[in-house]
């Protein structure tokens, strides 16, 4: 599978640099167990970040409780070594496809990507929070999370209108459990036809543009 569990704790005590870097070892983990054996080098150059930089943000996620590291010391051909492994924990979490690490948009702008995903519905990819709420839930000031809804905005990755903040790419911000359907009934009723109606299933929708 290439999605995992982000956990909501990744939007409520992490910065957008920080949640890249969480989504980074959330790739190398595993899908069944959520647990991962990289080492630090192997996550810096996924990341393109110093490994000292990684070493910082993994210890901020142990230290936050998003994460649980364990370090043993082991014995190899060449000697002894320090061996991380890592528990993400993946309370109330919402589903991400791998794959926003491979857009050709900045670190910063997938993590709080990421994090926006985290603040929308259950089962939807809709944010209701205004812009003063979404930083009030978030680590950073109000002009930063303006910055970053106007930089996704530009690029394609949300619209904005009355009901609030759509995530447009259900591939990568991924919508579980309910239905398309049942989420446009519930927020464009409008927008059915009768059709659609009778048969439960649409062929176009607000989420998809």
């Amino acid at each position: 599978m290439n999605y995992r569990k982000i956990p909501q704790s990744v939007a409520d005590k992490l910065k957008p640099l920080e949640a890249y870097v969480y989504l980074v070892l959330a790739s190398k983990s595993d899908f069944e167990t959520n647990e991962s054996n990289v080492n630090e080098d192997t996550l810096a150059k996924a990341a393109n970040l110093r490994r000292e930089t990684i070493s910082t943000h993994i210890n901020r996620f142990a230290k936050a409780g998003i994460i649980k590291k364990i370090t043993e010391r082991r014995k190899g051909d060449s000697g002894a070594f320090l061996f991380n492994h890592y528990c993400l924990y993946t309370d109330n979490y919402s589903l991400i496809s791998m794959d926003l690490l491979k857009e050709p948009i900045k670190r910063e702008l997938i993590g709080f990507l990421a994090q926006l995903k985290l603040r929308c519905y259950n089962f939807t990819n809709l944010c209701q929070y205004s812009v003063r709420e979404l930083a009030d839930t978030l680590v950073y000031s109000k002009s930063t999370v303006d910055r970053y809804l106007k930089e996704a905005d530009d690029l394609g990755y949300i619209k904005r209108d009355d009901k609030g903040i759509w995530l447009l790419n259900n591939q990568l911000f991924i919508i579980d459990k309910k239905s398309e359907y049942e989420i446009v009934k519930e927020f464009y009723p409008e927008t059915l036809t009768d059709e659609e109606i009778a048969n439960h299933k649409i062929s176009s929708s607000p989420l998809r543009w």
